[in-house]
């Protein structure tokens, strides 16, 4: 036994000595640790230079065309963006949950300018000045002021706007001349105009605008009938004020008008279904964001495309077409900050939103909203001129930015909600919203 261990072993060592003689007589191309490590290196050094960051946002076309532009921006800045899109109102319940958390993988939210002041004030979003500053293609000149104005808090920029919108009176100007129908100033003429159209026009109904309940949905839209009325959310001493007669008025008129002269199901009507009916022809007008304006003169979706005219809202005591912006924010608490204000300066910058749509920057409001009047009906005006009067009597507090506007607005909602389906008088529904109203108030200290 211990012969034949003795014998492998000898086996073994001259096999090993015959390995390193070979090896020795052949000419081995030495090379420099630095080189034998360069692959290595360079793989590492490509991973430390992409950086992906994760864009949540909702589901509009104009980020459809955003994602056909996306290569270009990865590829001249390494910096990959998943994007993560959700229908509106699931956007703004998951933001509030992101923002208020330790941490988040989420890097950029498109988020609803009135809430900007509610998380900044505690500490939820980061500051862009500095940000800003370094990026040669950001000026805040760039943007309407009074936008700008309404994206900062204590002199601190916390969101790039990427709309300088506001609710205008869009209609099929092709049936007004049909009818020689006048574009409506008030109210009154508002509903002859929608009575005419519902009865005359075969399959197109007289008018067709938010009824879906929810924030910012049926209730973006009812304001602008609130205001015009003579109404407001709260008195001066911060108490409700929906069960004013005013107000109420204002209630009973708009949903008579839906549901005397509106589309079937309108009660479930978001700007989706509104933005559809005025594309595909079943309705007249629609008062909504301009912004649907411009998808709606698209001629490869939209069969009324140069058919349309616009005019400012109407109203009968004051007229408020409304204020809004979507914004583009950094959560404090997420990571590739610097990244991320690339990216969103890139989005909000005068070239990219002029080719995605935004109607911010003024260089994409003017570009965007160029849309000449139409021909055929001589009170027809060009969009850009409705657009820039609207912006002129907009407000930013025309649903008053307070860090409860989300509660307030969702009561209203369920008001105007129930008033369309016919579970209670636009009296008993207001006065129940105001009491909700009051107590969200009392209970945050007003």
């Amino acid at each position: 036994m211990k012969k034949s261990l003795i014998w492998i072993v000898v086996l073994v060592l001259s096999v090993s000595m015959v390995v390193v003689f070979s090896f020795a007589g052949c000419k081995v191309e030495e090379k420099t640790p630095a080189e034998e490590a360069t692959p290595v290196e360079e793989e590492v050094v490509s991973e430390k230079e992409q950086v992906t960051i994760n864009f949540m946002a909702d589901t509009r076309s104009e980020l459809d065309k955003m994602v056909e532009l996306l290569p270009d921006f990865e590829k001249e800045t390494g910096i990959k963006v998943n994007y993560m899109a959700l229908q509106e109102t699931p956007l703004r319940s998951k933001t509030g949950l992101e923002l208020s958390a330790p941490s988040t993988d989420i890097s950029v939210v498109m988020l609803d300018f009135v809430f900007l002041f509610k998380y900044a004030k505690v500490g939820y979003l980061e500051p862009l000045d500095n940000y800003m500053e370094a990026i040669e293609t950001f000026k805040k000149e760039d943007f309407q002021k009074p936008f700008i104005d309404a994206c900062s808090y204590e002199g601190k920029l916390y969101g790039l706007p990427l709309y300088h919108d506001c609710n205008i009176l869009m209609y099929r100007a092709d049936l007004f001349a049909k009818y020689d129908l006048n574009v409506p100033k008030n109210y009154d003429e508002l509903e002859q105009v929608a009575k005419v159209i519902h009865e005359e026009e075969p399959g197109v109904t007289g008018i067709a605008m938010r009824g879906q309940r929810g924030y910012g949905v049926n209730e973006w839209s009812w304001p602008t009938f609130l205001w015009g009325f003579g109404g407001s959310y709260y008195t001066e001493d911060m108490k409700g004020n929906l069960d004013s007669p005013e107000a109420i008025a204002a209630l009973e008129y708009y949903t008579n008008l839906l549901n005397n002269y509106g589309p079937e199901g309108v009660a479930n009507y978001s700007y989706v279904e509104v933005q559809t009916d005025l594309m595909e022809g079943r309705t007249g007008m629609i008062i909504d964001s301009a912004t649907l304006g411009i998808r709606c003169e698209d001629p490869e979706v939209s069969a009324v495309a140069g058919k349309l005219g616009y005019a400012v809202v109407p109203g009968n005591v004051d007229v408020q077409p409304g204020f809004y912006s979507w914004t583009l924010a950094i959560p404090a608490n997420s990571q590739n900050k610097e990244a991320a204000a690339k990216f969103a300066a890139w989005l909000a910058s005068p070239e990219i939103a002029a080719t995605v749509g935004w109607s911010a920057p003024n260089q994409a409001l003017e570009e965007v909203y160029q849309i000449s009047a139409y021909a055929d009906y001589d009170q027809s005006k060009p969009l850009i001129k409705v657009m820039k009067d609207s912006l002129a009597l907009a407000d930013a507090d025309y649903r008053p930015r307070i860090d409860e506007a989300s509660e307030v607005g969702t009561a209203v909602s369920i008001a105007i909600s129930e008033v369309l389906a016919g579970e209670k008088s636009a009296k008993d529904a207001l006065e129940d919203a105001n009491k909700e109203v009051n107590r969200i108030l009392e209970e945050a200290g007003y």
